[in-house]
């Protein structure tokens, strides 16, 4: 098609013109129908709502479409002609979203004749920007009488419906290519007026009759497809489209073939964005280019499929214990024998350690026996090197390895006024507590690793942050404990070590027998759940942090208070 340009009187260009225009799901419908752009981000609520957007949005082309109405191409007297145009999608438009569209002033660009105006598209509610870009037209005289009526038919503009395809960032190689054919008719035309006239705010404002006579539809259409080229073909359904240039070196014609050609020419792992070169040709005629574009796209992260419920079944019924290595230090009684019994309960194989009850620890490993579990009684004095040495040794050439260790071994819970301590009291409880954990840990570790990672559950107290009377000795040591737990927590993190503390309030053990018992009553009715933690209650936390249900938690604590003080 051959023209003569025109330049209108360059006044008419200093204006800045408007329009306003709804969106709505019955626009967005209408436009897949004409483009095919039926990409699942715009036409499938399930997959839209699984996306960044949370609903289905806009196609980022549709607002576009509405330029051809603005004031520059409806100039009296003269046929304007769409010669560049180019876009950047800033943010999401919802279906009912009021926009307004700008555009102007014009100003002279490129060849005599040609006029560029900057336009945007703002979200009447927000006054966001969500487009913005420049559109380039050049004048002709109208020519002609107008064009025929369109025969009832389809104006959809793809010669073969497509698949939506949803690529992978990691697929989209440089230089992968994709292809769609297309032809503009007299029916899409009429289709696209009408989707205009839908769009309008104010339909009064704006004259529809003869606007395929004023605009050259076919150049915008085929820009229009854009959108289908990247929201469909490739990338597809994951891609959300963030700019576009295209700039025609000839008019797309009527009834005429056209192949729509993409290529990669950049990927960004870092940044998951995909660049496209955009060619229009003359069907079966590469050479014969119409268009030249470009186009860039978020690769979105694909959607998190949530299990189903078997593969939970198996999760809820399976907390990863059974026949893991469980060292338990002081668990001849109170909260370790429990834990140790528990242990073994969930499949584990118990290590049962002890300092002098001998009787006690093999009760428990009988016990456990007999409800046809597995166990060994190891004595170790923890607060000695050579002695932990030995238990780690012992318990890694019984059962191959140790995967979860639980730091419970604490001296006792005597009293002792401040004025009245000794150093040599401290440094029992140091020796027993932490230095005990301390020892325990650097053994344990090195076999965690070579297999691969472990749970380290360290036995805290409230006391550390509500410190009781006369029990300066016992705090100090739990409060190294916490200082422990947290730098190792952090330090093993990465290495699929999980370092966690169970923290009891008052726990009825041999360990508080001495404190009187109306003492401990008046403490239970203090309590929000009118009762002291029981060694079960401490024992189902410590196993819940050395199971697979607390697999991404560390540096953590469970606090077991029946409701009491410190609160998180």
């Amino acid at each position: 098609m051959t023209r003569t340009r025109v330049m209108p009187n360059a006044r008419l260009f200093e204006q800045v013109s408007t329009l306003r225009c709804r969106m709505s799901e019955d626009l967005v419908a209408k436009f897949a129908a004409l483009t095919g752009d039926r990409s699942s981000l715009h036409v499938n609520e399930a997959f839209a709502r699984r996306s960044a957007y949370r609903r289905p949005v806009v196609h980022g082309m549709l607002p576009v479409g509405f330029l051809c109405l603005l004031d520059p191409f409806q100039i009296e007297g003269f046929r304007s002609v769409p010669l560049a145009v180019t876009g950047r999608f800033a943010a999401p438009v919802y279906a009912g979203d009021t926009l307004s569209l700008t555009a102007g002033p014009g100003r002279t660009a490129g060849h005599d004749g040609e006029v560029a105006f900057d336009y945007r598209i703002e979200g009447d509610a927000s006054r966001t920007i969500v487009t913005s870009g420049t559109v380039t037209i050049e004048y002709d005289h109208r020519a002609g009488p107008p064009r025929e009526a369109a025969q009832p038919s389809d104006g959809a503009m793809l010669v073969h419906s497509l698949e939506v395809n949803n690529f992978l960032l990691e697929q989209l190689d440089k230089d992968v290519t994709d292809a769609i054919d297309f032809r503009i008719s007299e029916a899409t035309l009429r289709d696209f007026v009408e989707l205009l006239a839908a769009g309008i705010d104010d339909l009064g404002a704006v004259d529809l009759t003869g606007l395929r006579e004023r605009v050259h539809l076919p150049n915008l259409l085929s820009a229009l497809l854009f959108s289908t080229s990247v929201g469909v073909s490739l990338p597809g359904a994951s891609a959300t489209f963030l700019e576009f240039s295209a700039r025609w070196e000839g008019d797309v014609e009527l009834k005429t073939a056209y192949r729509l050609q993409g290529r990669v020419t950049h990927r960004s792992m870092a940044t998951r964005i995909v660049k496209k070169e955009l060619l229009v040709t003359r069907a079966g005629r590469e050479a014969d280019v119409v268009l030249r574009g470009k186009a860039a796209a978020l690769v979105n992260q694909p959607s998190q499929n949530v299990p189903r419920i078997h593969e939970l079944k198996d999760m809820a019924t399976d907390w990863g214990l059974k026949g893991k290595v469980v060292l338990v230090t002081g668990a001849s009684r109170g909260i370790g024998e429990t834990t140790a019994k528990l242990f073994a309960l969930h499949g584990a194989k118990v290590i049962v350690n002890y300092h002098r009850g001998a009787e006690d620890a093999r009760r428990v490993v009988q016990e456990v026996i007999d409800a046809g579990g597995e166990a060994t009684a190891i004595a170790a004095d923890v607060s000695q090197a050579d002695q932990v040495l030995a238990l780690v040794r012992r318990g890694v050439e019984r059962y191959g390895a140790i995967d979860v260790l639980v730091n419970n071994a604490a001296r006792d819970f005597r009293p002792i006024p401040f004025l009245n301590l000794t150093w040599d009291e401290v440094q029992k409880d140091l020796d027993v507590i932490a230095k005990g954990a301390f020892l325990c840990c650097q053994q344990v570790i090195p076999h965690m690793l070579e297999h691969g990672g472990g749970k380290i559950i360290n036995i805290s107290s409230v006391a550390t942050d509500n410190p009781p009377p006369d029990q300066a000795k016992y705090v100090m040591a739990k409060s190294a404990l916490v200082g422990l737990t947290r730098s190792l927590s952090i330090e093993l993190a990465s290495r699929n070590i999980q370092v966690n503390l169970v923290v009891p309030n008052f726990v009825e053990t041999d360990l508080v027998a001495h404190i009187q018992e109306g003492f401990r009553k008046k403490m239970a009715r203090d309590t929000p759940m009118q009762r002291h933690a029981s060694t079960v209650d401490v024992a189902r936390a410590v196993v819940f942090l050395a199971s697979s249900h607390s697999s991404f938690t560390t540096g953590q604590k469970i606090m077991v208070t029946g409701g009491g003080a410190p609160y998180l």
